[in-house]
């Protein structure tokens, strides 16, 4: 009200401007509106959640965004006790309320996580005999088990620690966590009815 008393406005100011000056004007108050815009895009940018593509994920093994490597077991190895067996896929049969077992294999408990570089457990079997699991019994800190996947995948796991379970004992089949991590389980011994349920924790992949 003020201005306007005084017969001044922004219409008679800008017309007694140089045409030089009027221009500059016009470009810092289109300048301040541009600005005050994307300033706003990029503050509702920031609030947009990451949206994953083919699993993306964050690695435990190399800390970094990648593609989760995973595959279907088909052969352990652990150098040190010398056991190289291959892996079948291990079902249960409800009528009989038992596992697919053999004296020549190991056994991947199909109901658990595939290999796999971001979370989960994956769950092999196998009975306590010479030519299967028994080497287990010797079984130190820090010995590394290697899967082999039907894909090339190589996963290598470190051994930190077991317990002895009842065979009616089934949470372990579905725990996930991560990183993700093998468990490898066989009788305590050739008679006895409880098992031995061995952990070890990803450290590596190679292809």
């Amino acid at each position: 009200m003020r201005f306007e008393r005084r017969g001044w406005s922004f219409r008679k100011f800008m017309g007694r401007t140089p045409l030089l000056v009027r221009t500059l004007v016009a470009y810092v108050a289109i300048g301040a509106v541009v600005f005050a815009v994307t300033t706003v895009v990029h503050r509702v940018d920031a609030l947009k959640p990451v949206v994953a593509i083919h699993a993306y994920a964050p690695s435990p093994i190399i800390g970094k965004a990648h593609y989760v490597i995973q595959g279907m077991p088909t052969r352990i190895v652990v150098p040190r006790l010398n056991i190289d067996l291959p892996i079948q896929q291990g079902t249960y049969d409800a009528k009989t309320g038992e596992w697919t077992l053999s004296n020549t294999s190991a056994y991947f408990a199909t109901i658990t996580d595939e290999p796999n570089d971001y979370k989960g457990s994956t769950f092999i079997y196998g009975h306590n005999r010479r030519s299967v699991f028994a080497a287990f019994s010797g079984v130190q800190q820090g010995d590394e088990v290697q899967i082999m996947t039907d894909n090339g995948h190589t996963f290598t796991y470190s051994y930190n620690g077991d317990q002895s379970v009842n065979p009616d004992v089934t949470s372990i089949l579905y725990e996930h966590p991560q990183p993700p991590q093998l468990v490898v389980m066989t009788c305590e011994g050739l008679w006895s009815t409880t098992r031995r349920v061995m952990y070890f924790t990803l450290t590596g992949v190679t292809s």
